[in-house]
């Protein structure tokens, strides 16, 4: 990635955070056990509802997670790269669980949420996780 990709990828998340939305949340889990990534799914004016959902890891320009509601049944694709270790789980209208199992010391990142919604802005949750070992 190209400096200036990278310099545009954090203008573009630093503008797209209100002063609402928490700081980076923090999440931890051991080596081989299971993460639990949190998003926010609220949308600021609601009863809007969520579009879809985009994962991105670090200062990728792609998604590594996407779940999408466009069409009648919820759907769900994730990078290859996952080894299928990666699944978004919506809680209820207002929180979603992105699960890392097993855990890889390799999966230690800050991830991204980004939730764009019919109506409301764009909201993105960002996740430090941390893996240790025992």
């Amino acid at each position: 990635m190209s400096s200036v990709s990278f310099l545009v990828l954090v203008l573009v998340l630093l503008v797209t955070c209100s002063e609402a939305e928490p700081a980076t949340e923090f999440a931890e889990a051991s080596d081989g056990g299971t993460a639990q990534l949190s998003c926010n799914l609220t949308p600021t004016h609601p009863p809007d509802k969520v579009s879809v959902v985009l994962w991105y890891r670090g200062a990728q320009e792609s998604p590594i997670y996407k779940y999408s509601l466009k069409s009648n049944r919820p759907q769900h694709w994730a990078d290859a790269s996952l080894d299928n270790r990666y699944f978004l789980r919506v809680l209820d209208d207002e929180r979603a669980v992105m699960s890392i199992s097993p855990t890889k010391q390799s999966d230690e990142d800050v991830f991204h949420c980004r939730v764009d919604f019919h109506k409301s802005p764009t909201r993105i949750t960002h996740v430090n996780l941390t893996i240790v070992d025992i």
